[in-house]
């Protein structure tokens, strides 16, 4: 995909720790950087990884969290910042992958879920249009009025006029396709000239990956087929004709979920400790320092066509 390279180094075998489907995976790195699971499942066997109403993305439930609350009141406020917005989004950076104001703009947001995000987006104007795999998921989308929804996977964004789209937005979603490279070609030219492609994904060269390696929470195999690093994902960018605008960094509970799989590994039960708000909230102030040392676990890049 970045290289024509066949020298690879095997890090670790990992599993499905999220889940605890069965299953043992291999991840092996390339020597241009990038991490992959070989051999990677494919489109068929992924599909018990991804279960209804299981799998966080399809989850039926308003995000009624203190951190979902505040993520919601952030994107209310991300085009149009009043104080309190300033000030909390100056210590908490937590409202990644948002697209630049395009009036009247049309977004696609590919791995749409529920359509949580594209709700919010279509408060604030934009006309929204998501993809997914889940026709679940989908189901909830529209019983919240977001009317332009589409069961299917990347390779269906082709049914779509070229030039179409102000944004497309990945959060989360590239690392879990098979083809990242055939997703960007096919989605550059659904953009209009100009148009933006925001992607949010796990950082590979995060100092939690290289601390907790097969513990890291967002090595999620074998959901995660591809892992990458900054420089990895600019190449990628670079190869499939993108002008690379921005990179940022916006973490939040990688340390807690990976300290929770190493213990759930070490006392042999499950321990699920990203979900305790009060854990995150106190290892927050690393992360952030992380970040700002890009040496975070997520980061957002974006480009132009």
């Amino acid at each position: 995909m970045l290289c024509k390279r066949k020298q690879f180094t095997r890090l670790f075998s990992s599993k499905d720790r999220m889940l605890g489907i069965p299953g043992k995976f291999f991840v092996k790195k390339c020597t241009c950087g990038l991490i992959f699971l070989d051999p990677a499942p494919n489109q068929n066997s992924l599909k018990m990884y991804y279960p209804s109403g299981k799998y966080y993305a399809y989850n039926s439930e308003e995000d009624t969290s203190f951190f979902g609350r505040l993520r919601e009141f952030l994107i209310q406020h991300y085009y149009k910042q009043n104080m309190l917005s300033k000030i909390v989004a100056a210590v908490i950076h937590n409202v990644p992958a948002m697209p630049s104001w395009k009036e009247n703009g049309k977004i696609l947001d590919v791995g749409c879920g529920t359509g949580d995000t594209l709700l919010l987006l279509k408060k604030l104007g934009w006309n929204v249009y998501g993809f997914d795999i889940d026709k679940m998921a989908l189901k909830i989308a529209k019983k919240r009025g977001i009317t332009h929804v589409f069961h299917g996977s990347y390779e269906d964004i082709a049914r779509f006029p070229d030039n179409y789209f102000d944004a497309v937005r990945l959060y989360h979603v590239i690392e879990h396709l098979d083809k990242p490279d055939l997703a960007l070609r096919i989605i550059r030219k659904k953009l209009k000239k100009y148009g933006e492609l925001i992607l949010g994904t796990p950082n590979v060269n995060s100092i939690t990956a290289r601390l907790f390696g097969k513990y890291w929470l967002n090595l999620d195999s074998p959901r995660h087929i591809f892992l990458f690093a900054p420089n990895t994902l600019r190449k990628l960018l670079v190869k499939e004709k993108y002008d690379i605008t921005s990179v940022d960094f916006c973490s939040g509970g990688g340390i807690v979920g990976s300290i929770g799989y190493a213990l759930s590994e070490l006392l042999k039960k499950k321990i699920n400790l990203v979900n305790n708000m009060w854990l995150v909230l106190l290892f927050y102030p690393v992360e952030w320092i992380f970040d700002k040392f890009k040496i975070g676990d997520i980061f957002v890049m974006n480009g132009r066509k």
